[in-house]
């Protein structure tokens, strides 16, 4: 299989994926970048059904933004892509969302830090992008590279997130794990003051070394869901994080 064809196969059902956990549908947009030929592979933009998406219906263009090949126009925000594909090496695969509880952390003033086991990726937490506008240019995606720096995520006020990973699997794993513990932290909020991981709690977990295997993990789990989904809103009780039919081993 070529290098474009698992890409666009990965990319389409990532992008099913997303929409089946409702945090993909009008907005947002996912991508992924093979830098021996240069190019970056987007989701359809915005006003396309996302949970139909099929390999023909992904985007292709140069890390410059011109589009390659796709009957639509690129996403809006593909600066946010881009940049981030050309400036890290580890930067293989861009997730922006318009998560629903993810958001909440890019509108209010308070600190994000990992709450749960699975979280302690996010050990350090996360920076938040300033700017209030779309990242239309390439001047405002490199601010927002800046931003982001080395860290794996990062939120953007009164708007999204964008997640960094080295491939389409561990971008989905990072991506539903960031809103699940923006979740979990408003729920507990309830109850309470939220008492986040310390750095040695993360340390002593070492979610960062066996991510790699979780995501592909988390990877298979949810393709098989997918497979199986139909394709209406709201209906994903059995797939979310915290299911009760889970899908992380922590062994």
């Amino acid at each position: 299989m070529s290098t474009e064809t698992s890409l666009r196969d990965k990319l389409s059902a990532c992008t099913r994926i997303f929409a089946m956990q409702e945090l993909l549908g009008l907005f947002g947009h996912i991508s992924a970048y093979d830098p021996q030929a240069g190019h970056v592979y987007f989701s359809p933009s915005m006003g396309v059904d996302k949970t139909a998406v099929c390999a023909d219906d992904i985007l292709v263009s140069d890390v410059d933004g011109n589009a390659l090949s796709g009957e639509q126009r690129l996403p809006a925000e593909w600066p946010i892509h881009t940049v981030l594909h050309g400036r890290r090496k580890d930067a293989l695969a861009v997730a922006h969302l318009h998560a629903p509880y993810a958001t909440v952390f890019a509108i209010a003033r308070r600190e994000f830090q990992p709450v749960t086991l699975q979280g302690t990726v996010f050990d350090g937490g996360l920076p938040v992008y300033q700017e209030t506008a779309l990242v239309r240019s390439v001047e405002q995606g490199r601010n927002l590279a800046d931003v982001i720096g080395d860290k794996p995520a990062a939120f953007m006020r009164g708007h999204g997130i964008v997640v960094v990973a080295r491939d389409v699997e561990q971008m989905l794993y990072a991506s539903l794990i960031l809103e699940d513990e923006a979740q979990k932290w408003v729920q507990a909020s309830t109850l309470g003051e939220v008492q986040p991981m310390s750095h040695h709690d993360c340390e002593t977990f070492a979610g960062k070394p066996e991510f790699a295997g979780r995501a592909q993990r988390c990877w298979r789990y949810f393709s098989e869901l997918e497979k199986r989904w139909d394709r209406q809103p709201g209906d994903r009780k059995s797939t979310r994080l915290n299911s009760s039919h889970g899908y992380i081993s922590y062994a």
